[in-house]
């Protein structure tokens, strides 16, 4: 058989490991029969046998016909045993480098694909928190409006005393010039007070355009009795207009909590405006307020002994949209609110209550340390 006749035998079949073929064929040599199996199929291992020792024959072999190894004639037949076994075995070392190419190959497309895919997750995960967050930012801002229309009565009378003040003082120093009665030395002290409450009516106006102003994502390490403080500038007044007594404990040496001012004054005008629907009707109504370092945690504690809340519904209590309320009256969104501020600010909040016994919030976050 010569080459052109072993071609198409040779394209037939894929189960070959070895080709051995001789240099000197009819038609055509073995180095042109072993560069056009190579062409075919380039995987068999190829021999070729030769009684040529010229050096530029073996390079033509070598360079055109890719094989393994040439064998001088004439040859051994155990070392040509040898030679046809090593051969096989590189074929199936080859063959196996060739599996674990191909599955190498097919995993890392399907690492480029899970890649991806995490990629427009991760790019979807981030869309939705920003949505979450745009939605948060909203429901705070209504819950603020809300606020501010529970407590606008309150409001209302805390500036309409000061302006009442001021009216009267301008009225009877307008009688006094009237009847050349003018008392300067009580006009002096009467316009020194009169500053006073005015300076009274613009911290409320401007604690008002603070509290109503959107979001912002600044935070500052600050003092939580300072932003309780910042609270009861808008509730003092509706404190005393509902006889409710307000207690406030802070620890000497409090430290400081990391923070944004205006969330967390969210928390306590929720808490507060909570603990005063929850006080009516109430003899003797009473919110303590108390500010405590434990650990390295601040703590603070607000309750009130109004008339609790129902043990199967206070693990509700801070689930979205929930609420005891009459319709109209409340959205079911400030507890929820405050409870995801406070997580927010890596903190805590639980609640503890009975019915008829009052209610205790408690929220705990991370104190700043030197």
């Amino acid at each position: 058989m010569n080459g052109r006749e072993a071609l198409p035998i040779f394209s037939a079949r894929n189960d070959l490991a070895v080709v051995v073929t001789d240099q000197r064929m009819p038609e055509m040599s073995g180095v042109k029969f072993l560069s056009e199996a190579y062409r075919i199929n380039p995987d068999p291992i190829r021999i070729l046998l030769t009684a040529y020792s010229d050096v530029h024959d073996i390079t033509e072999a070598i360079n055109l016909g890719h094989i393994h190894q040439y064998v001088q004639k004439p040859w051994k037949f155990d070392e040509l045993h040898l030679i046809l076994r090593s051969a096989v075995d590189k074929f199936k070392i080859a063959q196996e480098n060739k599996h674990l190419l191909a599955l190498l190959d097919q995993k890392n497309r399907q690492l480029t694909a899970a890649n991806l895919q995490l990629a427009a997750d991760l790019k979807l995960q981030q869309e939705l928190e920003r949505q979450r967050r745009e939605a948060e930012i909203k429901m705070l801002s209504q819950a603020k409006l809300a606020s501010l229309g529970e407590i606008a009565t309150g409001i209302a009378h805390e500036i309409n005393q000061p302006l009442t003040y001021i009216q009267i003082v301008f009225q009877s120093a307008a009688r006094d010039i009237e009847k050349h009665c003018l008392d300067i030395e009580e006009l002096g002290n009467d316009i020194e007070e009169s500053i006073r409450q005015i300076r009274r009516i613009t911290t409320i106006i401007n604690h008002l355009r603070t509290f109503g102003r959107a979001d912002s994502s600044d935070n500052a390490d600050i003092s939580l009795p300072c932003v309780l403080e910042g609270t009861l500038v808008l509730y003092r007044e509706s404190l005393r207009l509902k006889n409710i007594t307000l207690h406030i404990n802070a620890e000497e040496g409090l430290p400081l909590v990391h923070g944004n001012v205006n969330q967390l004054e969210q928390v306590f005008n929720n808490l507060l405006q909570n603990a005063i629907d929850a006080l009516a009707g109430t003899s003797n109504p009473t919110i303590a307020i108390c500010f405590e370092t434990t650990g390295n945690r601040v703590v603070t504690s607000l309750s009130d002994n109004g008339s609790g809340i129902d043990e199967e519904i206070l693990t509700k209590i801070f689930e979205p949209f929930f609420t005891t309320k009459p319709t109209g009256k409340g959205t079911g969104l400030g507890l929820s609110i405050v409870y995801g501020i406070i997580a927010d600010h890596n903190g805590t909040i639980d609640c503890q209550s009975s019915p008829g016994q009052g209610c205790r919030f408690t929220i705990s976050l991370p104190a700043l340390t030197d």
